[in-house]
């Protein structure tokens, strides 16, 4: 691939794309990977992790992050199948940083 200005800052244009992407995968990490506390879940939340092929081999900070989501979707009002479909994708999502 051609270098990035011309050759005169020393870095590729791939190399460029690369540190962008790999700043963004960490910006995403943050806002998905947030501090959970311990916690007494509802049993509205047990019910859709119950639901959720897999999300008791997640490790626990997972399966905390997991609830902790599943929860604020619950208070916002979101409807039972919309909750199941993201939390789903979700935990999927969190078992490839197991």
């Amino acid at each position: 691939m051609a270098e990035f200005c011309n050759g005169a800052c020393g870095a590729t244009m791939e190399d460029m794309i690369l540190k962008n992407a790999i700043k963004r995968i960490i910006e995403l990490e943050t806002m998905l990977l947030i501090p959970v506390e311990n916690a007494v879940w509802p049993q509205e939340v047990e019910l859709v992790i119950s639901q959720i092929d897999g999300a008791e081999n997640l490790p626990e900070s997972h399966q905390k992050r997991l609830r902790h989501h599943i929860n604020r979707m619950w208070l916002e009002k979101m409807q039972m199948p919309s909750i199941i479909s993201v939390a789903t994708v979700l935990a999927a999502t969190l078992g490839q940083y197991a």
